[in-house]
Protein backbone atom coordinates (compact mmCIF):
# COMPACT_ATOMS: atom_id res chain seq x y z
CA UNK A 1 0.00 0.00 0.00
CA UNK A 2 2.89 2.42 0.73
CA UNK A 3 4.12 2.29 -2.89
CA UNK A 4 0.73 3.28 -4.37
CA UNK A 5 0.13 6.76 -5.77
CA UNK A 6 -2.78 7.46 -3.42
CA UNK A 7 -2.24 5.33 -0.28
CA UNK A 8 -5.03 7.09 1.61
CA UNK A 9 -7.54 6.08 -1.04
CA UNK A 10 -6.26 2.50 -0.87
CA UNK A 11 -6.76 2.68 2.90
CA UNK A 12 -10.30 3.95 2.36
CA UNK A 13 -11.00 0.91 0.19
CA UNK A 14 -9.79 -1.42 2.97
CA UNK A 15 -11.91 0.43 5.52
CA UNK A 16 -15.01 0.00 3.36
CA UNK A 17 -14.28 -3.70 3.05
CA UNK A 18 -13.84 -4.13 6.80
CA UNK A 19 -17.15 -2.38 7.47
CA UNK A 20 -18.99 -4.48 4.88
CA UNK A 21 -17.43 -7.64 6.36
CA UNK A 22 -18.66 -6.53 9.78
CA UNK A 23 -22.16 -5.67 8.57
CA UNK A 24 -22.60 -8.83 6.53
CA UNK A 25 -20.59 -11.33 8.55
CA UNK A 26 -20.79 -14.79 7.07
CA UNK A 27 -21.35 -13.49 3.55
CA UNK A 28 -18.20 -13.31 1.44
CA UNK A 29 -17.42 -9.70 0.53
CA UNK A 30 -15.54 -9.30 -2.77
CA UNK A 31 -13.70 -6.30 -4.20
CA UNK A 32 -16.56 -5.43 -6.52
CA UNK A 33 -18.94 -5.15 -3.55
CA UNK A 34 -16.77 -2.25 -2.39
CA UNK A 35 -16.50 -0.77 -5.88
CA UNK A 36 -20.27 -0.77 -6.27
CA UNK A 37 -20.55 1.75 -3.42
CA UNK A 38 -19.37 4.37 -5.95
CA UNK A 39 -20.74 2.60 -9.01
CA UNK A 40 -17.28 1.60 -10.25
CA UNK A 41 -16.69 -1.00 -12.95
CA UNK A 42 -14.09 -3.73 -12.20
CA UNK A 43 -11.21 -1.67 -13.68
CA UNK A 44 -11.95 1.45 -11.60
CA UNK A 45 -12.53 -0.75 -8.57
CA UNK A 46 -9.07 -2.27 -9.00
CA UNK A 47 -7.52 1.19 -9.38
CA UNK A 48 -9.19 2.33 -6.16
CA UNK A 49 -8.05 -0.75 -4.26
CA UNK A 50 -4.44 -0.35 -5.41
CA UNK A 51 -4.26 3.39 -4.74
CA UNK A 52 -4.20 4.42 -8.39
CA UNK A 53 -7.45 6.38 -8.14
CA UNK A 54 -7.87 9.32 -5.75
CA UNK A 55 -11.16 9.25 -3.79
CA UNK A 56 -11.58 12.63 -2.09
CA UNK A 57 -14.54 14.44 -3.65
CA UNK A 58 -17.34 15.65 -1.39
CA UNK A 59 -19.86 13.58 -3.31
CA UNK A 60 -17.80 10.41 -2.98
CA UNK A 61 -17.37 11.01 0.75
CA UNK A 62 -21.12 11.51 1.21
CA UNK A 63 -21.97 8.42 -0.87
CA UNK A 64 -19.56 6.18 1.07
CA UNK A 65 -20.71 7.53 4.46
CA UNK A 66 -24.39 7.04 3.59
CA UNK A 67 -23.86 3.56 2.18
CA UNK A 68 -21.88 2.35 5.19
CA UNK A 69 -23.88 4.29 7.77
CA UNK A 70 -20.86 6.05 9.27
CA UNK A 71 -19.95 9.65 10.12
CA UNK A 72 -18.73 11.65 7.10
CA UNK A 73 -15.88 13.05 9.20
CA UNK A 74 -14.50 9.54 9.60
CA UNK A 75 -14.41 9.08 5.80
CA UNK A 76 -12.77 12.49 5.36
CA UNK A 77 -10.08 11.62 7.93
CA UNK A 78 -9.23 8.39 6.11
CA UNK A 79 -9.28 9.95 2.62
CA UNK A 80 -7.03 12.80 3.75
CA UNK A 81 -4.55 10.46 5.43
CA UNK A 82 -5.25 11.75 8.94
CA UNK A 83 -6.48 8.35 10.09
CA UNK A 84 -5.18 4.84 9.38
CA UNK A 85 -7.92 2.54 8.10
CA UNK A 86 -7.44 0.10 10.99
CA UNK A 87 -7.75 2.94 13.50
CA UNK A 88 -10.82 4.19 11.63
CA UNK A 89 -12.45 0.77 11.82
CA UNK A 90 -11.91 0.68 15.56
CA UNK A 91 -13.50 4.14 15.76
CA UNK A 92 -16.47 2.84 13.81
CA UNK A 93 -16.75 -0.53 15.53
CA UNK A 94 -16.17 0.84 19.00
CA UNK A 95 -14.04 -0.44 21.83
CA UNK A 96 -16.30 -2.99 23.42
CA UNK A 97 -18.42 -2.98 26.55
CA UNK A 98 -17.60 -1.97 30.09
CA UNK A 99 -20.53 -3.89 31.55
CA UNK A 100 -21.88 -7.40 31.03
CA UNK A 101 -24.61 -7.35 28.40
CA UNK A 102 -28.09 -7.68 29.92
CA UNK A 103 -28.94 -10.22 27.22
CA UNK A 104 -25.91 -12.35 28.08
CA UNK A 105 -26.70 -12.07 31.78
CA UNK A 106 -30.33 -13.17 31.35
CA UNK A 107 -29.35 -16.09 29.13
CA UNK A 108 -26.61 -17.19 31.53
CA UNK A 109 -28.96 -17.07 34.52
CA UNK A 110 -31.51 -19.28 32.78
CA UNK A 111 -28.88 -21.79 31.69
CA UNK A 112 -27.22 -21.87 35.11
CA UNK A 113 -30.47 -22.25 37.05
CA UNK A 114 -31.68 -24.98 34.70
CA UNK A 115 -28.56 -27.06 35.43
CA UNK A 116 -28.64 -26.53 39.22
CA UNK A 117 -32.35 -26.14 39.97
CA UNK A 118 -32.51 -29.46 41.83
CA UNK A 119 -29.85 -28.44 44.37
CA UNK A 120 -29.80 -24.62 44.32
CA UNK A 121 -28.18 -22.86 47.29
CA UNK A 122 -26.39 -19.63 48.17
CA UNK A 123 -23.08 -21.01 46.93
CA UNK A 124 -24.50 -21.19 43.41
CA UNK A 125 -25.65 -17.60 43.65
CA UNK A 126 -22.22 -16.49 44.90
CA UNK A 127 -20.45 -18.39 42.12
CA UNK A 128 -22.65 -16.73 39.50
CA UNK A 129 -22.01 -13.23 40.86
CA UNK A 130 -18.26 -13.76 41.11
CA UNK A 131 -18.07 -14.78 37.46
CA UNK A 132 -20.23 -12.03 35.99
CA UNK A 133 -19.41 -9.09 38.25
CA UNK A 134 -16.02 -7.58 37.27
CA UNK A 135 -14.10 -6.82 40.47
CA UNK A 136 -13.46 -3.16 39.65
CA UNK A 137 -11.83 -2.34 42.99
CA UNK A 138 -9.35 -5.21 42.50
CA UNK A 139 -8.60 -4.04 38.95
CA UNK A 140 -8.02 -0.51 40.24
CA UNK A 141 -5.64 -1.82 42.92
CA UNK A 142 -3.60 -3.82 40.38
CA UNK A 143 -3.47 -0.91 37.91
CA UNK A 144 -2.46 1.48 40.71
CA UNK A 145 0.44 -0.86 41.60
CA UNK A 146 1.56 -0.79 37.95
CA UNK A 147 1.41 3.01 37.80
CA UNK A 148 3.41 3.29 41.00
CA UNK A 149 6.02 0.81 39.83
CA UNK A 150 6.68 2.74 36.61
CA UNK A 151 6.33 6.06 38.46
CA UNK A 152 3.59 7.36 36.17
CA UNK A 153 3.06 11.07 36.83
CA UNK A 154 1.98 12.41 33.45
CA UNK A 155 0.29 11.22 30.26
CA UNK A 156 0.81 9.22 28.16
CA UNK A 157 1.62 5.84 29.64
CA UNK A 158 4.37 4.01 27.70
CA UNK A 159 3.51 0.34 27.29
CA UNK A 160 7.14 -0.77 26.70
CA UNK A 161 7.95 0.83 30.06
CA UNK A 162 5.38 -1.42 31.73
CA UNK A 163 6.95 -4.49 30.13
CA UNK A 164 10.43 -3.31 31.11
CA UNK A 165 9.38 -3.30 34.78
CA UNK A 166 7.85 -6.76 34.66
CA UNK A 167 10.42 -9.29 33.31
CA UNK A 168 7.76 -12.00 32.99
CA UNK A 169 5.91 -9.84 30.46
CA UNK A 170 7.32 -9.40 26.93
CA UNK A 171 6.19 -7.15 24.08
CA UNK A 172 7.39 -8.42 20.72
CA UNK A 173 7.10 -6.25 17.62
CA UNK A 174 7.31 -8.54 14.59
CA UNK A 175 7.98 -6.76 11.28
CA UNK A 176 6.36 -9.64 9.38
CA UNK A 177 3.24 -9.80 11.53
CA UNK A 178 0.19 -8.84 9.47
CA UNK A 179 -3.17 -10.24 10.51
CA UNK A 180 -6.19 -7.91 10.54
CA UNK A 181 -8.32 -10.62 12.14
CA UNK A 182 -6.00 -11.07 15.13
CA UNK A 183 -3.78 -7.99 15.37
CA UNK A 184 -2.41 -8.96 18.79
CA UNK A 185 -1.53 -12.47 19.91
CA UNK A 186 -1.03 -13.54 23.52
CA UNK A 187 0.97 -16.59 24.57
CA UNK A 188 1.16 -17.60 28.24
CA UNK A 189 3.47 -20.28 29.55
CA UNK A 190 4.83 -20.94 33.02
CA UNK A 191 3.83 -17.55 34.42
CA UNK A 192 5.35 -15.71 31.47
CA UNK A 193 3.32 -13.78 28.90
CA UNK A 194 4.39 -12.79 25.39
CA UNK A 195 2.33 -10.26 23.44
CA UNK A 196 3.12 -10.14 19.72
CA UNK A 197 2.04 -7.46 17.23
CA UNK A 198 3.24 -5.75 14.07
CA UNK A 199 6.50 -3.87 14.67
CA UNK A 200 6.18 -0.10 14.88
CA UNK A 201 2.46 -0.05 15.66
CA UNK A 202 2.59 0.09 19.46
CA UNK A 203 2.26 3.90 19.45
CA UNK A 204 -0.93 3.89 17.36
CA UNK A 205 -4.07 4.41 19.48
CA UNK A 206 -5.92 1.29 18.36
CA UNK A 207 -2.85 -0.88 18.93
CA UNK A 208 -2.12 0.64 22.34
CA UNK A 209 -5.66 -0.26 23.33
CA UNK A 210 -5.31 -3.83 22.05
CA UNK A 211 -1.97 -4.34 23.78
CA UNK A 212 -3.35 -2.93 27.05
CA UNK A 213 -6.30 -5.34 26.77
CA UNK A 214 -3.88 -8.21 26.20
CA UNK A 215 -1.93 -7.19 29.31
CA UNK A 216 -5.10 -7.79 31.34
CA UNK A 217 -4.65 -11.53 30.78
CA UNK A 218 -1.23 -11.32 32.42
CA UNK A 219 -2.03 -9.08 35.37
CA UNK A 220 -5.54 -10.32 36.14
CA UNK A 221 -5.20 -13.94 35.02
CA UNK A 222 -7.76 -15.89 33.04
CA UNK A 223 -8.33 -18.73 35.52
CA UNK A 224 -11.53 -17.21 36.89
CA UNK A 225 -13.03 -17.44 33.40
CA UNK A 226 -12.40 -21.20 33.20
CA UNK A 227 -15.68 -22.27 34.79
CA UNK A 228 -17.31 -25.06 32.77
CA UNK A 229 -20.76 -23.79 33.76
CA UNK A 230 -20.10 -20.56 31.89
CA UNK A 231 -17.91 -21.65 28.96
CA UNK A 232 -20.15 -20.06 26.33
CA UNK A 233 -20.03 -16.71 28.17
CA UNK A 234 -16.34 -16.69 29.11
CA UNK A 235 -15.17 -14.63 26.12
CA UNK A 236 -17.73 -11.91 26.82
CA UNK A 237 -16.84 -11.73 30.52
CA UNK A 238 -13.13 -11.60 29.71
CA UNK A 239 -13.70 -8.87 27.09
CA UNK A 240 -15.56 -6.65 29.57
CA UNK A 241 -12.94 -7.14 32.29
CA UNK A 242 -10.11 -6.49 29.81
CA UNK A 243 -11.77 -3.28 28.61
CA UNK A 244 -12.04 -1.99 32.17
CA UNK A 245 -8.38 -2.84 32.78
CA UNK A 246 -7.21 -1.16 29.54
CA UNK A 247 -9.19 2.00 30.29
CA UNK A 248 -7.83 2.34 33.80
CA UNK A 249 -4.30 1.51 32.69
CA UNK A 250 -4.16 3.97 29.78
CA UNK A 251 -6.42 6.71 31.16
CA UNK A 252 -6.07 6.92 34.95
CA UNK A 253 -8.58 9.29 36.55
CA UNK A 254 -5.85 11.20 38.43
CA UNK A 255 -4.14 12.17 35.17
CA UNK A 256 -7.41 13.07 33.44
CA UNK A 257 -8.10 15.60 36.20
CA UNK A 258 -4.55 16.92 35.84
CA UNK A 259 -4.83 17.29 32.05
CA UNK A 260 -8.23 18.99 32.32
CA UNK A 261 -6.56 21.85 34.16
CA UNK A 262 -4.50 22.73 31.07
CA UNK A 263 -6.91 22.10 28.16
CA UNK A 264 -8.13 24.96 25.98
CA UNK A 265 -11.87 25.10 26.65
CA UNK A 266 -12.38 27.00 23.39
CA UNK A 267 -11.34 23.87 21.48
CA UNK A 268 -12.50 20.25 21.34
CA UNK A 269 -11.66 18.93 24.82
CA UNK A 270 -11.98 15.25 23.87
CA UNK A 271 -9.55 15.69 20.95
CA UNK A 272 -7.01 17.39 23.22
CA UNK A 273 -7.26 14.66 25.84
CA UNK A 274 -7.06 11.87 23.27
CA UNK A 275 -3.82 13.38 21.94
CA UNK A 276 -2.37 13.69 25.45
CA UNK A 277 -3.15 10.08 26.35
CA UNK A 278 -2.44 8.60 22.88
CA UNK A 279 -5.88 7.02 22.64
CA UNK A 280 -8.70 7.40 20.13
CA UNK A 281 -11.43 10.01 20.56
CA UNK A 282 -13.99 7.21 20.72
CA UNK A 283 -12.15 5.49 23.57
CA UNK A 284 -11.50 8.80 25.34
CA UNK A 285 -15.20 9.64 25.15
CA UNK A 286 -16.12 6.27 26.65
CA UNK A 287 -13.63 6.61 29.49
CA UNK A 288 -14.74 10.16 30.26
CA UNK A 289 -18.32 8.96 30.47
CA UNK A 290 -17.34 6.21 32.90
CA UNK A 291 -15.33 8.68 34.97
CA UNK A 292 -18.21 11.15 35.15
CA UNK A 293 -20.67 8.41 36.09
CA UNK A 294 -18.38 7.11 38.84
CA UNK A 295 -18.08 10.58 40.42
CA UNK A 296 -21.73 11.61 40.07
Amino acid sequence: MTSSKYPSSAGLFQFCRLVLDHKFGGIRVIDQDVGQILGFDPADCSHWKNGKKNIRSIQAVKTIANHLGVDEKLIVDIASGDLDYREAFNEYHGYGMFNISSGVLDSAKKDYYRRHAAAWDKNNETEFKLFFNPNVSEIERIVSDIHQKINLTEAPLYLPEVAANYPELRLVGDANYDNDDDIVQVKQEGGNTTITFKAGTEVQPYMRYRIARAMAQHFLGVERFSNKDFDKYADHALDVTSNIFAAKLLIPAMLVRKELQSVDVAKDIVSQLSESFWVSKNFMNRCLKELLLSTS
